[in-house]
């Protein structure tokens, strides 16, 4: 959109060390793939591949933040299907980002007490 406020992209310690596990495991492809997926994110914080996510526990977000899923294919099979987990904060056009993970992992998600003590960190609260 023109004239609107580009969001910028802060990437949590956990995703960065979960991203460089995934990278080592996938190669350039996926780090192509990955960079591809944040600049896309920027234009559109909600693609179609993505949901909200409900919160972890009794985990309460600031008012202006939302919690989502985003979901890539990157290969067959388990540790091809990737989940990508960030905040958005609409009001200050930031997107930070939680965790990467394949399905082979997690099958569902993280558990909710170390969601629930990431997402606390990143937001410091």
């Amino acid at each position: 959109m023109t004239g609107s406020t580009p969001f910028s992209i802060e990437e949590s310690d956990n995703f960065k060390r979960s991203f460089k596990k995934l990278a080592k495991f996938h190669g350039s492809s996926f780090v192509e793939l990955v960079a591809q997926v944040l600049e896309d994110l920027i234009e559109d914080q909600y693609p179609n591949n993505s949901r909200s996510e409900p919160l972890p526990g009794k985990i309460q977000l600031p008012e202006e933040w939302t919690f989502h899923k985003l979901e890539l294919r990157v290969s067959k099979g388990a540790s091809g299907q990737i989940r990508l987990m960030y905040l958005v904060n609409a009001t200050t056009c930031t997107i930070r980002l939680v965790w990467i993970y394949s399905h082979e992992q997690f099958t569902k998600r993280p558990a909710d007490a170390d969601l629930n003590s990431l997402i606390k960190e990143i937001l410091d609260y």
